[in-house]
């Protein structure tokens, strides 16, 4: 449909099906409008979206705020739930909704910052106080947002007649993610659930590593979307894929995890002291990326180092009072 007021792009991606992209700086992202007999919003951005690109694109749709029926947060990130306050002021009629795994933070930002992007401490890592005035600075503030319905997976939404929206569970990137698939139109919106071999920026390049934070849920995730046989793959920060395009990036978002798994095997192995997720960050990065921002392989680097413990072929050790690992053999 192209470009509306205030720069706000339209496309129809399936029928009834609204893409509207945008970038904060260099990194993309993309939120959607589905149209039936009421709106449903796929996550909140950041907090000035709902009002930014919101409300542009339901008025070119020839629609209402009163009509959005449900916002649909993918999972609890940043960019995904910052503008829930301002979703509940602009669209009054609408129910917010989550998985229950990702309730606690998607209600409250402080505890998503405090819990996920300053979780690296025990390991020696954490952002700059930029980045956490960043973040901070994307979501609402002060009371919680908690949501009004709570899924596990499993449910369905009409959107009209007999077109429905099946909730899928796919957890990895956060253990509450959702997609949602519509068998019918072959189409299925999974936000962040896999990343191929990189995040990327506007211009295409690899910014950062797929940022899962549990390994074998992630594959999982990656092994269930490939057996849904969808042929429009969209999410929140890639193009709109379709047909072989949806097979070739669940293959690669499979074969980086493998990859990561043997880069850090290899790490382990050679590791002349106790490997930090640090020292592990600089030694895998070349090989894995290299990234514009390799920091980011801490979130996979870890949950890598947390299976490998947890099958027994490394240790986790104290290591001047941060938490590193040793191979199983030393």
């Amino acid at each position: 449909m192209g470009t509306v007021g205030g720069g706000v792009t339209i496309e129809e991606v399936a029928p009834g099906v609204y893409r509207l992209p945008f970038a904060v700086g260099t990194k993309p992202l993309a939120m959607y409008v589905l149209a039936g007999d009421g709106l449903t919003l796929i996550d909140t951005g950041l907090t000035d979206t709902p009002e930014a690109i919101y409300l542009p694109a339901i008025a070119e749709l020839g629609r209402r705020p009163d009509e959005v029926r449900l916002v649909l947060i993918t999972h609890a990130d940043a960019d995904h739930i910052g503008g829930d306050r301002a979703a509940r002021t602009l669209f009054p009629h609408a129910l917010l909704a989550c998985h229950a795994a990702d309730a606690r933070w998607v209600a409250d930002p402080a505890v998503l910052s405090a819990e996920r992007y300053d979780g690296f401490r025990p390991f020696g890592l954490r952002y700059d106080d930029e980045t956490f005035a960043t973040l901070d600075g994307w979501m609402f503030s002060g009371r919680p947002e908690p949501a009004d319905l709570l899924f596990q997976g499993g449910e369905r939404i009409r959107l009209a007649g007999d077109d429905w929206l099946d909730v899928v569970h796919v957890p990895g990137h956060t253990a509450g993610h959702l997609a949602l698939h519509n068998p019918a139109g072959g189409y299925a919106l999974i936000g962040d659930a896999v990343f191929g071999a990189s995040q990327l920026d506007t211009g295409g390049a690899k910014a950062a590593a797929p940022p899962y934070v549990a390994v074998a849920p992630y594959r999982a995730t990656v092994d269930r979307l490939a057996a849904l046989g969808i042929g429009t793959l969209l999410t929140c920060h890639y193009p709109v894929m379709r047909g072989g395009e949806v097979g070739t990036f669940l293959a690669e978002s499979r074969a980086w995890a493998d990859r990561a798994e043997a880069a850090i095997e290899e790490a382990l192995r050679e590791a002349a002291a106790p490997l930090t997720l640090g020292e592990a960050i600089e030694r895998t990065d070349p090989e894995l990326g290299p990234f514009q921002n390799p920091r980011e392989l801490q979130w996979a680097l870890r949950a890598h180092l947390e299976q490998a413990a947890a099958r027994g072929r490394a240790r986790a050790v104290d290591h001047s009072g941060i938490t590193a690992w040793v191979h199983a053999g030393a």
